[in-house]
């Protein structure tokens, strides 16, 4: 009897602290971003400056598996897009959370903007090929289990960020 008395109490207290967690959830902020960059060192040469730049992961399900391009400004103006040759690890942070990249730039740069591709999450195919075969859809229904997965993506959507640093001049910042 006394059992019975004290279950609806606690259903409502545990709907409350469901309720209460979901909206925790919903109001932490996130962050935008997928990763931040760093002036590391800038050494001056006689032409050139080598500039140390730190990537730091902040999104642990970001990948940065496409072309990456840097472009300098020198005054006011912007140069061309360079595209960055490919890492040798296979992709920027493939396996770590921070890596230093470091560049050889005239020694007029005031300023460099990366602009980097990302993906966030897993693959949306592989989700639904799983999905498919979990529910036994795959097997009942084969040709319509690939008439579905062909409509599904192979990647999550591509991202796009750019980050913009100033290079201080006459300075030997970490050298």
């Amino acid at each position: 009897m006394c059992v019975m008395r004290l279950r609806k109490p606690i259903i409502v207290v545990l709907l409350i602290a469901l309720f209460g967690l979901a909206v925790f959830a919903l109001v932490t902020p996130r962050s935008v971003k997928p990763y931040a960059l760093s002036v590391v060192s800038i050494v001056e040469g006689q032409d050139t400056k080598r500039v140390t730049v730190e990537i730091l992961r902040l999104d642990a399900t970001a990948r940065f598996p496409e072309a990456y391009q840097l472009q300098t400004r020198v005054g006011s103006e912007w140069g061309p897009p360079l595209t960055l040759p490919r890492l040798t690890g296979g992709y920027l942070l493939a396996r770590t959370n921070c890596q230093e990249l470091v560049f050889e730039l005239p020694r007029e740069t005031e300023a460099c903007r990366f602009s980097l591709g990302y993906r966030v999450g897993p693959r949306p195919y592989c989700e639904a090929y799983f999905f498919l075969s979990r529910h036994g859809v795959s097997k009942r229904f084969p040709a319509l289990s690939k008439t579905i997965l062909k409509c599904v993506p192979q990647q999550p959507r591509l991202r796009h960020f750019e980050c913009e640093l100033e290079i201080p001049a006459g300075s030997d910042k970490g050298a």
